[in-house]
């Protein structure tokens, strides 16, 4: 019975210690992850300003209206928005490039409407040559009817 606590006992102290491990290593990656976002923030932000300027513009707004709505909730994005420019950057710069295939997709969509020709590639299915030239069904007579069938008559 003693070795049997004994396994329990150092089952649950390695599974503590793998705990620990995997959070550390966890803080590593988001740390390393952080890192590599501040030092391209700036470029993301050139990058968004370069392809969607509406974006940024977009979100300055919703921080405005947001400071006059709710005081509060506003300083609070505001400083939220301080803290976190690394992924702030990055997700700006994200949403500028959806922005910029949506409106793709809108014009695509709106010239289609409007007749405007789009370019596609005609595909012509093979002619079939090898028919089967079949001669006609013939039609069976009906079979007789039975003189007491109940059945038969239900139909």
């Amino acid at each position: 019975m003693a070795t049997q606590g004994f396994n329990i006992k150092l089952n649950g102290i390695i599974g503590l210690i793998f705990l620990v491990m995997m959070f550390v290593g966890l803080f590593f990656l988001a740390k390393g992850l952080f890192t590599v976002l501040t030092w391209a923030a700036p470029v993301l932000i050139v990058g968004a300003l370069i392809i969607n300027y509406k974006t940024i513009i977009n979100y300055l707004r919703f921080v405005l209206s947001l400071l006059q709505r709710n005081p509060l909730s506003g300083i609070i994005t505001i400083i939220l928005s301080v803290i976190g420019f690394p992924i702030l950057s990055g997700v700006l710069f994200g949403k500028a490039i959806l922005d910029r295939k949506v409106k793709k997709l809108v014009q695509a969509h709106q010239a289609r409407e409007q007749g405007e020709f789009v370019e596609y590639e005609e595909v012509i299915p093979p002619k079939k040559e090898n028919t089967l030239d079949l001669p006609p069904l013939e039609k069976e007579p009906p079979a007789p009817k039975a003189k007491d069938n109940r059945y038969e008559d239900l139909f």
